[in-house]
């Protein structure tokens, strides 16, 4: 009996462990980048459902600026998103600080193609930091829904934290509402879908060679 105890006291102190303070589990890793999840509620549809939230955290070789101008640049996004086919991204007159995404993500099968189209809004809560929250956003006129396209309702946010002048830390979160296709076979496109784009994204920052000609 008391064997059973110490080995099940074991086993929840280890599943305790494996998760951070808001109650994501690590469930990909590789070297600095660290890929988490946890399912929380959706509040962004009616009736609100129990979503997977996604957090990347990872560090790269350049500073918060740079790391935003990336993100902002439509020209790059096919070098760090390679799922992505479509993209356009529509800046506000007078407003640096709110912009606006589409974008049609070419998804392996068995996921349907998709698309979004999101409100970014960019703030700084505190020195050397930037961040970028986005969600879903409906404009007819410049997002129309496409026949057979799965249309995402996303919410989700970049954080950009300076650790040092040349050196920062990202943290990216992405929340979006279930389909209809079980989680064992979608689990592993998000999560390798996810390492890719990080790993694409950290590449092009820290070879400025790869988008200097562009500036």
């Amino acid at each position: 009996m008391k064997m059973y105890v110490w080995v099940f006291c074991s086993f929840m102190a280890l599943a305790t462990k494996a998760q951070d303070d808001e109650g994501f589990e690590l469930v990909k890793k590789d070297g600095d980048i660290s890929i988490y999840e946890r399912w929380i509620t959706f509040s962004k549809v009616s009736p609100p459902v129990e979503a997977r939230e996604v957090k990347g955290e990872f560090f790269f070789n350049n500073t918060v600026y740079e790391g935003l101008r990336i993100i902002q640049d439509q020209t790059l996004v096919e070098q760090w998103q390679s799922h992505v086919s479509e993209f356009k991204i529509y800046k506000q007159r007078g407003d640096t600080t709110t912009w606006f995404e589409y974008s049609y993500h070419d998804i392996p099968w068995p996921v349907a193609d998709q698309d979004s189209y999101l409100i970014y809004r960019l703030s700084s809560p505190g020195p050397g930091i930037l961040f970028i929250a986005f969600e879903s956003y409906v404009d007819a006129t410049r997002a129309p829904v496409r026949k057979g396209v799965t249309r995402l309702e996303l919410a989700g946010s970049w954080r950009l934290e300076r650790l040092t002048p040349g050196r920062t830390k990202a943290t990216y979160r992405i929340l979006s509402k279930p389909g209809s296709i079980p989680k064992f076979i979608t689990d592993p496109i998000i999560r390798n879908n996810m390492m890719t784009t990080i790993r694409e994204y950290i590449a092009l920052l820290e070879d400025p060679s790869r988008y200097n000609n562009k500036k």
